[in-house]
Parts: C-alpha cells; sequence; structure tokens
C-alpha cells in the first residue's frame, strides 16, 4: 500500500451573530488524525462538549495505536483501525453524558463529532451529528456522511424532500448526537484515498451558509489547504456568518515507489555502521 503524505490547514471563526464559539477542531498529525465537533448546550456547556469530544478521542486513539489492542465490540464489515476510531467515539460520549450528569450548569450539553483518522491508503471515518467529511476528486465533491438531523431522517423516510428540508425551521434538531444518552451509534466506514484529492470536515456554520456548489469551486480554484480553509470561512461570513464555522482541509498526495525508495537509500546511507576501533566509517 502507498505511503500517504498529507498537508492540513484548519480555521475556526465565531462568526457574525454569535457571541462565542462553540466549535472545536482538532488535527494531530502524528497519527493523521483530523476531528469537527460543533457543541450545544447553555452556560458555554457547548464549548465543553465538543472540547471533552476531540481532547478524548484522541488521547484515547493515540492509546490505542500504542499497544495494538481492538475493542471487543467490532463491526466485521469493516478495518481494525475503523473500530477502534469508532470505540474511541464511544468513549468520549460516555465521558460527556457522565459529565453533564455531575455538573447542573453541563446538564443537557451535547455535541456532533466527525472524524478522519487517515492510514494505510485509506481513511477512516467516524460520524454523529450533523457536521459533514466530504471528499473532492477528479472535480467532484462528494460528501461521505449522513446527517443525523431530524429533517434528514425525513427526506430519508421519503416524508418530505430536499427543498422542504433546506428551508425547513427544524434544520437544526439533531436526531443523534455524543452526550446526550449513555450510548451512541458512531457512523463508521472507510474510504479509500487517492493521490490529488482534498478532504474536506466541517461543521454546519460553512454548509449552512454556502452551498456545495460553491464549496466546489472554492477546492477548485485555490487548490491548498491554507486557502481553502481560509476562503471557506470567509464566504460562510459574507452570507451572514449565523453560526460558528469550523473547517480542516487535507490534500492527500501518495509518496511514490521510486520516493519510498530513495528515502531508505537516504536512511541507510545514514545509519552506516561503526569502523572497528569505533569511529565512524
Amino acid at each position: 500500500m502507498a505511503k500517504l503524505k498529507w498537508t492540513v490547514a484548519s480555521k475556526s471563526d465565531q462568526g457574525k451573530v454569535r457571541s462565542n464559539n462553540e466549535d472545536n477542531l482538532l488535527v494531530d498529525e502524528s497519527i493523521g488524525l483530523l476531528v469537527v465537533a460543533d457543541g450545544m448546550g447553555g452556560h458555554q456547556s457547548g464549548e465543553v462538549a465538543s472540547r471533552m469530544a476531540t481532547q478524548i478521542l484522541a488521547e484515547n486513539l493515540k492509546n490505542l495505536v500504542k499497544s495494538g489492542a481492538v475493542p471487543e465490540k467490532t463491526n466485521p464489515n469493516v478495518s481494525a483501525q475503523t473500530n477502534q476510531l469508532a470505540f474511541c467515539v464511544r468513549l468520549a460520549n460516555q465521558a460527556i453524558f457522565e459529565a453533564s450528569k455531575r455538573y447542573a450548569q453541563d446538564r443537557g450539553m451535547g455535541t456532533t463529532l466527525s472524524a478522519l483518522w487517515l492510514h494505510d491508503g485509506y481513511c477512516s471515518l467516524a460520524h454523529v451529528g450533523d457536521s459533514r467529511a466530504y471528499i473532492a476528486r477528479n472535480g467532484t465533491l462528494e460528501q461521505i456522511t449522513r446527517d443525523h438531523s431530524l429533517v434528514m431522517d425525513q427526506v430519508r423516510q421519503g416524508l418530505i424532500t430536499q427543498e422542504e428540508a433546506a428551508s425547513s425551521n427544524l434544520q437544526h434538531v439533531l436526531s443523534r448526537a455524543l452526550g446526550v444518552a449513555e450510548t451512541v451509534e458512531a457512523d463508521a466506514e472507510e474510504h479509500p484515498l487517492m493521490d490529488g484529492d482534498f478532504l474536506l470536515l466541517c461543521t454546519d456554520g460553512l454548509t449552512r451558509m454556502v452551498s456545495e456548489k460553491e464549496i466546489k469551486t472554492i477546492i477548485d480554484s485555490a487548490r491548498n489547504p491554507d486557502s481553502i480553509s481560509e476562503t471557506l470561512v470567509e464566504a460562510a461570513n459574507a452570507a451572514g456568518g449565523k453560526d460558528n464555522v469550523s473547517v480542516i482541509v487535507a490534500l492527500i498526495e501518495k509518496a511514490s515507489f521510486i520516493q519510498n525508495l530513495k528515502s531508505k537509500f537516504a536512511k541507510s546511507k545514514n545509519q552506516r555502521p561503526a569502523a572497528a576501533d569505533g569511529r565512524r566509517s
């Protein structure tokens, strides 16, 4: 499997209306983990929930990577890595739920969470709520998450149309979130990655303000993660900035076989054996 390389940029903004930012994002390039979370709850507890979600997920995943442990409750249809990621989401859910019961000011807090873990030519995805993940490839933009919201559940059931959902006053009502119940089911799947792919993780402060057509145009025009993340946030604010907006953009590159050989050769040259008298030859 080709070795993955990536360039990542992220940006989070309060927006034009909200008095605080309840979004949190996390980028851990040491293990290839990208996470966005959009918190909810009064007295700034939304910030607490989204921060707990990103931090607890990352800490537990790094521990699992180090130990190589695979959780007992596994999905046979996905890889060990994807099962590890989903397990860490469940741990984060449990911690947020217990904290909301323990502290009166945090009662009712919760958060969305969308996480991508880049490894072995793939990205593992774990997702709860209505934040989103996209893959932009060869001029197309594909949403790889399902919104866990009341209106989108109704669309999938054939009760309302996409157009009716887009104009509904109930768009913000989630059907699934972290921290609001003792257990949660995270969507867990994996996607192969190709050289030149762009990955986008975002909260709904972007997708409610900026159309997918405009998002695609920005990605196609900017062509680097820094410019894309900046321009996406600017576009959300220019459209009204009614919510916090957070984005993570990653450009995927696969190191070629020749590059891998060169890297190994350079490494071997730098690790020549010591001479017989103890000096470097």
